[in-house]
């Protein structure tokens, strides 16, 4: 899955191992440390998502709820129910 913000966009997929955890790469190591900051943050080499940390689910979870609690919806008001 991606999630794209203002400031970073985040791919999220599967571990490789069974602790139930999941890997979140991230375009900004910044935005990463911020929403995911408890664990190890690593440098991947990768060019569109340079950064990975790897989070358990109810952490993932916690990041997504502040996520969605930074939306500014002001920046919706050019689209209107009408054109639904």
């Amino acid at each position: 899955m991606v999630i794209r913000t203002s400031t970073a966009s985040f791919m999220i997929e599967g571990s490789d191992s069974t602790d139930g955890c999941i890997n979140i790469r991230c375009t900004s190591q910044v935005e990463l440390y911020r929403f995911f900051g408890s664990g190890e943050i690593k440098e991947t080499g990768n060019t569109h998502f340079p950064y990975l940390a790897k989070s358990c689910k109810q952490e993932f979870a916690n990041a997504l709820i502040l996520m969605v609690k930074e939306i500014d919806y002001s920046e919706f008001s050019e689209f209107s129910m009408a054109l639904a």
